[in-house]
């Protein structure tokens, strides 16, 4: 896969990170993660389709999860399993896949990519497999706690 994939997710993770989140962000260099990787403990994966079928994670330490819930919602939490702490997850990947393929539609109007909803995993050394896909990585470094993006596509029939 190309990293040309990855560059629309990284940029609208970085930018989410840092202006609705207010994060210090320091973005690392893109590697291929083959098939498969290890969770940090907190998953947030979306689904899309269209002329590319695949999927993004946002992936964390449940630590960085609740770090970012308690920014969203002016809380402190203690687990990962809280409510607010999993839809606070699930809303940032959304914003961030939502943006990153807003972006690739403007940028290659035929391939009409829509999102599925996202799901929340949280569980330590959950195994992550990506069925015929291979897919590339970005480690972000933020003040709430390194995220990594992964994104995994296969291109489709246009």
């Amino acid at each position: 896969m190309s990293t040309s994939h990855i560059a629309p997710f990284i940029k609208c993770s970085v930018n989410i990170l840092k202006d609705m989140l207010g994060l210090e962000v320091k973005s690392g260099a893109t590697e291929n993660e083959g098939d498969a990787f290890t969770s940090r403990g907190f998953s947030v994966i979306v689904g899309f389709t269209g002329g590319w079928k695949g999927r993004f994670f946002l992936d964390m330490s449940g630590e960085t999860a609740m770090q970012i819930a308690s920014i969203l919602t002016g809380e402190d939490y203690s687990s990962v399993a809280d409510e607010e702490v999993l839809l606070s997850g699930a809303e940032i990947g959304n914003i961030i896949s939502g943006n990153a393929i807003t972006d690739i539609n403007n940028s290659q109007p035929g391939l009409n990519l829509r999102l599925t909803p996202p799901s929340v995993f949280a569980g330590d050394s959950l195994s992550m497999f990506n069925v015929r896909l291979n897919s590339s990585s970005v480690l972000i470094d933020t003040s709430a706690g390194a995220i990594k993006i992964n994104v995994a596509v296969e291109e489709g029939k246009k």
